[in-house]
């Protein structure tokens, strides 16, 4: 039963999909993060089943790209893209590692963040605008994109339970510090590793160039953290998110036709 409530909080938490309302206990929350993927699994189906009305109902290429956009915000209600912000305005304000914490914090959104929005959206509508440029590849790059949504959620739980901690009352600490690391590391490593399988099962040159795009973003993720905010936070854990899935769907349209 607490494994069931564990999926419903990971879902309830990270979507706007409607679940079932209890309390949360610390037991439930143990292994939530382990069916953090699971989001990303439900938006990857979302968007393989865009694309196939797509096709089979001759919608424009501009509107589509849109909805393709729109989509992952639509499903998490945003929550990962208010991070990205919230990261964005920290970074840019070059103050000290309390600075930069407290401005997380801060609901009021900067001019910074508005710009590198706009930009992440120009680039995720240009991308998608292109995947169905080329009627050869497009399902097997739509494929390929849409399996990055359960790795990228992966990655950022994984991060989660074995980065140090900014924010010991954050959401992500709640989320974390009651975590049975062993068996969520484990499920969100094999989580990983499958997503990775498919997408070189699917192109081996394409999968190994976004696990290792991936990886070494993982890699800056940690670095960055640790140096200005002295660990990560729920917005941190949103800014690596957007840009994770941000940087797949950019592989996977670049190499598409080599």
């Amino acid at each position: 039963m607490s494994i069931i409530k564990a999926c419903i909080i990971a879902v309830s938490m990270y979507s706007k999909i409607p679940m079932p309302q209890f309390e949360w206990e610390e037991k439930s929350m143990r292994y939530a993060l382990a069916f953090f993927p699971l989001v990303g699994v439900i938006i990857g189906a979302l968007q393989l089943a865009l694309f196939y009305i797509w096709q089979k109902s001759g919608l424009v290429v501009q509107i589509y790209a849109a909805l393709a956009t729109v989509l992952p915000i639509v499903v998490t209600g945003g929550i990962h893209m208010d991070g990205y912000c919230d990261t964005i305005d920290a970074l840019s304000s070059r103050q000290s590692k309390e600075r930069r914490l407290a401005i997380l914090k801060d609901a009021n959104v900067g001019a910074f963040a508005v710009i590198w929005a706009v930009l992440y959206f120009l680039l995720c509508y240009g991308a998608w605008s292109s995947v169905v440029q080329d009627a050869i590849y497009a399902d097997k790059t739509v494929c390929l994109i849409a399996a990055g949504y359960a790795s990228s959620r992966a990655l950022s739980g994984l991060a989660a339970v074995t980065f140090p901690n900014a924010n010991k009352k954050g959401s992500l600490a709640a989320f974390s510090s009651p975590a049975g690391k062993g068996v969520v590391c484990t499920v969100l490593i094999l989580i990983f590793a499958a997503s990775g399988a498919l997408q070189l099962a699917l192109s081996i040159q394409t999968g190994v160039l976004i696990t290792t795009g991936v990886l070494c973003l993982f890699l800056y993720y940690y670095y960055m953290s640790k140096k200005h905010f002295g660990g990560i936070t729920g917005d941190l854990a949103g800014w690596f998110l957007q840009c994770a899935e941000l940087l797949i769907l950019c592989i996977a349209v670049i190499t598409a036709g080599i």
